[in-house]
């Protein structure tokens, strides 16, 4: 994957450089806001880690756990990955992360995407994330496609969204 596609690298155009903050992690799940230079939240990340043992990806994961970018670490270790968007849904904001994104809105967006890397050595891709991204209400219109994939709010998805506490929503944001 090429940098100006990361995730991150797309909103550091828009909004100068981007911050991790890590809301909780435990084992396998992380939740993190991506904070511009204002202290605005560009976007909340719920992940699930996986196959985090490979030989492939280990050392970058634990630099990765400790706190890194997770696509920036990957770009800048060398690591083959590809983000495969898989679907998108619609999800009700509770007032803590209204709060953190600067919105009044109740319904945004959340992207569920899922990271593969390619193990080189043995010319096989392993599932390495489970990817949901809620996306603040007055930037979506920055991610190509948001508004064009299907709703599909699989079990996959469900758990990401009820590890973090947030609900699906019954319709889509007016975007």
């Amino acid at each position: 994957m090429k940098g100006s596609k990361l995730h991150t690298a797309l909103l550091e155009q828009e909004f100068g450089q981007i911050r991790l903050h890590i809301l909780k992690q435990e084992n396998e799940w992380r939740m993190v806001h991506l904070y511009d230079e204002e202290y605005i939240s560009r976007t909340m990340a719920i992940v699930r880690f996986n196959n985090y043992a490979n030989p492939v990806i280990k050392a970058s994961h634990a630099r990765i756990f400790e706190g890194e970018l997770l696509g920036m670490t990957l770009l800048k270790d060398d690591i083959p990955y590809e983000k495969s968007a898989a679907a998108r849904v619609a999800v009700t904001l509770p007032d803590w992360l209204k709060a953190e994104f600067r919105s009044s809105v109740d319904i945004t967006m959340g992207l569920y995407s899922q990271i593969s890397i390619l193990d080189r050595d043995k010319n096989e891709v392993f599932l390495y994330a489970d990817l949901f991204e809620i996306i603040p209400p007055d930037i979506l219109h920055l991610f190509p496609g948001t508004g064009k994939m299907p709703d599909i709010p699989d079990k996959e998805m469900i758990s990401l969204l009820n590890f973090a506490g947030i609900k699906t929503a019954p319709t889509e944001p007016n975007i």
